[in-house]
């Protein structure tokens, strides 16, 4: 299956917002998902 890019951001806040759990998620956007999420606290971070 392939991964779209701007899912991402949307499992990215299902995920922040605790309707989703990271291993909930299809296996393939785990990884990115996790990712993005860590920019984002390095982000806010500075």
């Amino acid at each position: 299956m392939m991964v779209f890019d701007y899912m991402i951001p949307v499992y990215g806040l299902l995920v922040k917002a605790s309707a989703r759990k990271i291993g909930s998620l299809p296996e393939q956007y785990q990884v990115p998902v996790a990712e993005y999420l860590a920019a984002e606290v390095e982000k806010e971070g500075k």
